[in-house]
């Protein structure tokens, strides 16, 4: 039986002053630790449990550092603070901590709109191909990652993983299976659910692990239609010593880009 992306959130219980806990089922696996974008969702909801006033203030940015493995089923403690209030921005910090050491740190942005004489848009990639005609990408036991259940991903350009590809790049169409979340909550989880670009690169399995990411959202993420497929294209930018660099854009239907990342990846091999 599995746990909706929902479900998970809801269950992230208030300790203290500025202290959370959770447990995350194994079915939100990914490798030796759970889901990133489930654990800077929960950063976010921890964030956003110690702000008074500016609660409602749109996310525009943050940062995600993954320092170890968080495993699941296991009690999870999250010690969140907000760090300042401008006049028209707050910042946050949010530590997920196991076995008394920190695993993953949060520090994120959030922001009143305001007027602004710039409005610029991020070019969606050129994918002719429309994703009702693609299949889903199958669950393969013992090489998909365990959260890969709750979401649907159809490949648009680049070769799938482990295939040897020479292009630094991929476009894959996903879209959640649960859409009980917030808006906000579900691009976070929809924009890290993609596999490095670098694994379509080698041509044998190979582990890989996101040391680092910055995201950014660009607009309102309920302008986002829940049941539509969003495209995430990514390019793998520089790499040396067993070290990459990507970033990563996911854009709506429409052709609006709804956020940008940018990924320092570990890859053993």
């Amino acid at each position: 039986m599995t746990t909706t992306f929902a479900q998970v959130l809801d269950s992230l219980r208030r300790d203290g002053d500025g202290a959370f806990s959770v447990r995350v089922p194994e079915d939100w696996g990914q490798g030796r630790t759970i889901f990133g974008g489930l654990q800077v969702a929960l950063a976010v909801r921890a964030m956003r449990g110690v702000m008074t006033e500016d609660r409602a203030l749109p996310l525009r940015s943050l940062q995600a550092t993954f320092v170890a493995p968080v495993p699941g089923d296991v009690d999870v403690q999250l010690r969140s603070e907000q760090l300042r209030r401008g006049r028209a921005a707050a910042q946050a910090r949010c530590d997920l901590l196991h076995d008394g050491g920190v695993v993953c740190t949060v520090v994120a942005i959030f922001g009143a709109a305001r007027p602004s004489r710039l409005s610029l848009e991020s070019p969606r990639p050129d994918v002719k191909v429309d994703p009702e005609a693609l299949a889903d990408v199958p669950i393969v036991p013992g090489v998909s990652p365990a959260f890969a259940v709750h979401f649907q991903h159809r490949w648009a350009a680049g070769g799938p993983p482990f295939s040897g590809s020479r292009e630094p790049r991929t476009a894959i169409f996903v879209r959640a299976r649960d859409r009980d979340s917030t808006p906000e909550e579900a691009l976070i989880a929809l924009a890290d659910s993609v596999p490095p670009a670098a694994l379509s690169m080698v041509g044998v399995p190979t582990p890989v692990s996101s040391l680092s990411w910055m995201f950014e959202l660009l607009g309102d993420p309920a302008a986002l239609p829940r049941d539509a497929w969003a495209l995430i294209g990514t390019d793998v930018r520089a790499g040396a010593d067993g070290y990459l660099s990507q970033t990563s854009g996911l854009w709506g239907p429409s052709g609006h880009a709804f956020a940008v990342g940018h990924q320092s990846v570990a890859i053993f091999g």
